[in-house]
């Protein structure tokens, strides 16, 4: 235990020490020296907060009820209570600091993970955070409104053997917090090795719930309540004006958290953040780092998309789809959209619509359904890579490619691709965009996998599915092959799926939408086959 300061064994001497509850002791850095710091709690709410500077050592003394509203609500900005993720020294009042210690701990985990939820969405079930990045995620938040505290934060660019050495201190407590966290039935973490998931149940609760979380500002507006009490509005400007004085510039220009944050992909863990180029990240990730690449520009309205060949010992080792997404806002396409916005909320932001894809892709495959693997990602460049699927498309099976295919195994095709929906759809999941386009058949197997998820949700119509599959693909056949095609189509939705689906797909409203796209007559003849798919 470290040795009590005069002012402690002052207050803690007679009754007018006795109101001293707990101390702690920390390394601060001050003119280009490490000073010992002291944050003395006091059980005198009436007292202000008290700042006194020495020449080795600096103290403040706070009321301890002030102390655990900043711990609960940020009411100085956590100046006070972020002096609990330091490696600090218990020198009076254990108990108490380790109460404090742990309300505030469990108060940064709940944050930082809220804030990895915002920051990926539906993509957060995939992400795994080091502890590290928890403390630095919560630090340079922090140190972004109060730049001055990074003096209580100097052992972080350290020397390797002083960086260690406090860095343990702080670990030890937050790892014992973040595995009490996981251990919870309902907590926020899950454990998964030597990192931590986030609780997808959390994750898809947040989805369901719709809308976009309230702002949150650095400053509690509690805080205006300190005005109304003078003697700690005079003790917190006091400990402000300190702070916002440094004595000396100290360096926290490593502190990245994203270097601490990983993403799940087919091929293992990567990191979320990377400046490597694109292709140079792909190949080191897929462990072809002498691999030489072929990369085609494939077309696309709304996002840019490659096929990437990689060939290493003079053979094709990976076939790859590459996803650039963009904004919609300046696209063509997206009038028809918006057409059909009363029935299906449509997603822009190309940040969701990636987090939508990585999610589902992922969420699918764990069901058994085909579809991409999800190979490698770029968040910052929002670029997705999945395995290439080799073959056409459900449009153009029926259009480009039928004579090839036949009549005959086109049909079990189509059958197979409505089935394919219902089991999408038994998962609660809607695809969204539900175009015959998204629908491959591979070949040579022959094999139908579901691809562009950017829309699915865990949320939405389900009829509006299966109305788009169905209607959409008449823009392109006379109405004798769109009347055969939608029947096929409901053929398979219903060996599998629900009948009031489909009788909703019926509904007037989804032709009305389809309109721009379809021609009536056609869709009254698709209307009728699938009418009597029903009757069957």
């Amino acid at each position: 235990m470290l040795e009590q300061s005069d002012e402690v064994r002052r207050r803690q001497g007679g009754s007018a020490g006795a109101d001293v509850v707990a101390v702690l002791e920390y390394p601060v850095k001050s003119d280009g020296l490490v000073i010992a710091e002291r944050l003395v709690l006091s059980s005198d709410e009436r007292r202000g907060l008290e700042v006194s500077v020495g020449d080795s050592r600096r103290e403040i003394v706070a009321p301890l009820g002030f102390v655990k509203r900043d711990i609960s609500s940020s009411i100085l900005g956590d100046s006070l209570a972020i002096r609990l993720l330091t490696p600090f020294q218990v020198v009076h009042g254990g108990e108490i600091i380790r109460q404090l210690e742990s309300h505030y701990l469990k108060r940064v985990i709940k944050r930082v993970t809220e804030t990895v939820i915002e920051s990926y969405e539906l993509a957060a079930v995939n992400v795994r955070l080091h502890p590290l990045y928890f403390l630095l995620r919560w630090i340079k938040a922090k140190l972004a409104l109060m730049p001055s505290l990074a003096r209580l934060f100097w052992w972080l660019s350290a020397e390797e053997g002083l960086r260690e050495k406090h860095l343990s201190t702080v670990m030890t407590r937050l790892k014992a917090a973040l595995d009490e966290s996981s251990r919870e039935e309902e907590g926020a973490l899950q454990k998964d090795g030597e990192l931590y998931a986030l609780n997808p149940s959390k994750v898809m609760r947040r989805h369901l719930a719709g809308g976009r979380p309230r702002l949150k500002l650095p400053f509690n507006p509690q805080a205006t309540r300190v005005v109304r009490e003078p003697a700690v509005a005079i003790g917190a400007l006091r400990l402000l004006l300190a702070e916002a004085y440094p004595k000396a510039h100290v360096s926290l220009a490593e502190m990245e958290p994203e270097e601490w944050a990983f993403i799940k992909t087919f091929h293992g863990l990567q990191p979320i953040a990377s400046d490597e180029p694109l292709i140079e990240a792909i190949k080191k990730h897929l462990s072809l780092e002498d691999a030489e690449v072929k990369l085609d520009r494939k077309g696309s309205i709304l996002n840019s998309t490659y096929l990437l060949q990689i060939y290493a010992d003079g053979s094709l080792k990976e076939i790859l789809f590459v996803k650039r997404y963009f904004s919609w806002t300046d696209v063509k396409w997206v009038a028809a959209k918006l057409w059909a916005m009363p029935l299906r909320n449509f997603y822009f932001s190309p940040g969701t619509r990636m987090s939508n894809e990585v999610f589902f892709l992922s969420y699918l495959a764990e069901k058994g359904l085909r579809v991409p693997r999800v190979v490698y990602l770029s968040w910052g460049d929002k670029v997705l890579v999945e395995n290439a699927i080799k073959g056409y498309n459900l449009t153009e099976a029926w259009t480009r490619e039928r004579g090839r295919i036949g009549d005959s195994l086109l049909e079990d095709i189509t059958v197979v691709i409505g089935k394919m929906l219902a089991e999408v759809h038994e998962q609660d999941v809607v695809v969204g965009d539900c175009k015959p386009d998204n629908f491959m058949i591979a070949q040579p197997s022959f094999e139908t996998w579901l691809v562009d998820l950017e829309q699915a949700s865990l949320k939405g119509n389900k009829s509006w599915d299966l109305s788009e599959l169905i209607l959409y693909m008449g823009h392109y056949l006379d109405p004798e092959d769109a009347e055969r095609y939608a029947s096929l189509i409901a053929r398979g939705y219903l060996s599998k799926g629900r009948p009031e689906v489909v009788e909703e797909a019926l509904d007037s409203k989804y032709q009305l939408a389809m309109l721009p796209w379809t021609p009536i007559w056609t869709q009254v003849w698709m209307v009728r086959s699938v009418e009597r798919e029903l009757r069957r």
